[in-house]
């Protein structure tokens, strides 16, 4: 099986449910994070990094809207090249606050998405 996890603070709540599936040699594991994230045994780590911050003159009411899309634009860079690369995940799991999953379901319309709702 090929799983996609997405997290930005890699491997956050997902410590224990990667290296799970990456101990299989079956499966294939790839974890989008933000750069400097530790590497977890048998995972392939992908760095993401947005085009910018957000933008000062943004109501400050929206600025971590602002990131997430920022954060979520940047992910899906990243998924577009996994694609490219002929990567298919036959599941995401990924933490949704913080808006890296935003745009996922562009790159893999018909990948199931588990989403990790920490916040809500």
């Amino acid at each position: 099986m090929k799983l996609l996890f997405v997290h930005q603070n890699c491997p956050g709540q997902f410590k224990h449910l990667a290296p799970f599936f990456a101990a299989t040699a079956e499966n294939e594991v790839v974890f989008i994070t933000r750069p400097g994230k530790p590497d977890l045994a048998g995972i392939r780590k992908i760095e993401y990094r947005p085009a910018r911050q957000p933008s000062g003159s943004t109501h400050r009411y929206l600025r971590l809207t602002e990131e997430g899309v920022l954060n979520g634009q940047a992910v899906a860079r990243v998924a577009m090249a996994l694609k490219r690369e002929g990567f298919r995940p036959d599941i995401i799991i990924a933490h949704v606050g913080w808006g890296e999953a935003l745009y996922l379901k562009e790159v893999w319309a018909d990948t199931p998405l588990i989403g990790y709702f920490e916040w809500y």
